[in-house]
């Protein structure tokens, strides 16, 4: 799950520099950069919910 996060870091920074120069795959690039963060925050979320709630009550 941390791995999906730091790749879309990498995803943000090389779809910012296409979309900077001009290139319209810049806007896929950022979707997907998203899409890495989102799914890698709820995996972190899922996998840890039982310390989530332990650490909440």
């Amino acid at each position: 799950m941390l791995q999906l996060i730091l790749m879309s870091y990498f995803g943000a920074i090389l779809g910012i520099y296409f979309k900077i120069n001009g290139n319209p795959n810049g806007d896929y690039i950022l979707i997907a950069a998203m899409a890495f963060k989102f799914l890698g925050v709820l995996g972190l979320i899922y996998f840890n919910k039982k310390k989530i709630f332990q650490f909440l009550s």
